[in-house]
Formats: C-alpha cells, sequence, structure tokens
C-alpha cells in the first residue's frame, strides 16, 4: 500500500505517455463516467477479452486504480515490476489477495477486478468467480461498478502479432451494493446481468 501512495507520481506520469502512446489506435469512447465514485472506496467489475482492457482501464479511468492481477504476471522481468510499483495485487494460492484488496478498499482505495480471471477471447462473459462477490459482501457500503471493454478483441487478436488500430469504447454503470438478503451466487448474477451494453 505505502509504495502505491510512494509512486503516485509514477501513476499520474504513465496515464500520460500511454494516453499519447493509443491516441493512434482510437477513437476511445468513455460513456458513464459520473458513475465512478471518487470519495470512497469502489471495486470496478469489468470484462476481460483481451490482454488490452487492463491497460485502456487503467490509463483512462478517472481515478487512481490498483488492480487483482495473477501472480505470475507481476514476476515477468520488465512489466511485472512496473505493475508492482502501481501496486498490483498478486493473485495466487496463499497470497491473500481479497484480504490485501479489502484492506485496501475500506482505505477508500479504487480496485479494479477482472471476475473472468484470465483473457476469455470472447464478449460473451465466462464463469465468474467468486472473489468479487466476497468482497462485496465483507464491504456493503462499497460500491461495486460494472464495467465493459468494448472493442479489444478485434484489435489483439490471436491472428496479428500487434495490436491493430480501431474503436474502443470503456462503459460504466450505475454502482450496485451488496444486499443483505443475497447469496454470493446471487450477487454473482446481478452482477453478470449489468452486462452495460456488452
Amino acid at each position: 500500500m505505502a509504495l502505491f501512495g510512494e509512486h503516485a507520481f509514477l501513476y499520474r506520469w504513465g496515464q500520460r505517455f500511454f494516453r499519447v502512446l493509443v491516441r493512434p489506435y482510437g477513437p476511445l469512447a468513455l460513456v458513464g463516467v459520473e458513475h465512478f465514485p471518487y470519495a470512497c472506496g469502489a471495486l470496478l467489475v469489468s470484462n476481460h477479452p483481451t490482454v488490452l482492457d487492463g491497460g485502456l482501464l487503467g490509463v483512462f479511468a478517472p481515478r487512481r486504480v490498483r488492480f487483482l492481477i495473477d501472480a505470475k504476471v507481476l514476476r515477468l522481468p520488465v512489466l511485472g515490476h512496473f505493475l508492482r510499483l502501481l501496486g498490483s495485487i498478486p493473485v495466487e494460492r496463499g497470497s491473500h489477495s481479497l484480504r490485501h484488496a479489502s484492506q485496501a478498499l475500506s482505505r477508500g482505495t479504487c480496485i479494479g477486478i477482472y471476475p473472468e480471471a484470465a483473457p476469455t477471447a470472447s464478449m460473451a462473459l465466462g464463469p465468474f468467480k467468486r472473489g468479487v462477490a466476497v468482497l462485496a459482501s465483507e464491504l456493503p457500503e462499497v460500491p461495486v461498478v460494472p464495467v465493459a471493454v468494448l472493442g479489444t478483441q478485434p484489435l489483439c487478436s490471436h491472428e496479428h502479432l500487434y495490436a491493430q488500430p480501431g474503436p474502443v469504447a470503456v462503459r460504466s454503470g450505475p454502482p450496485l451494493y451488496w444486499r443483505a438478503v443475497e447469496t454470493v451466487v446471487g450477487v454473482l448474477a446481478r452482477l453478470r446481468g449489468a452486462r452495460v451494453d456488452l
């Protein structure tokens, strides 16, 4: 957590740099920015068709985001080090990632999570892992903001060596909250239903 605060300048610099870098690949549409809570912890729950999704959401989100990321990615020599500096939370067995995410949320941090876990190479939603519902149940006052990243799949297919130019949209829907009468299965179903025009 301290690392995230100490490298706030790096996050801001990275956002500016990558916004310029991806501009030729646009246009990019941001829809529903007004749904991002600014004054409290928030949980961004996004679809995950390609490896581009986290970068786009992190670069264009109107506030700083810490992502839960597969620990194997964080062990990569250059990219992993950069992502760790930005405060990414490693996810693997024994990493207590949900506990760390819950602590960060309670301190007012914005957390990004991909309940499908790995890129799906599809705009159809895959099965959701339980983690997002567990976090929502532990912190029922924290808004859960559904996000849809649209357009990345044809730009980053297995047929291309590099990302291709094309229109991309990041859509955010109204925040959801844990309901006392809900079960984990119920809240996962409600999140899947908040499609945000997928």
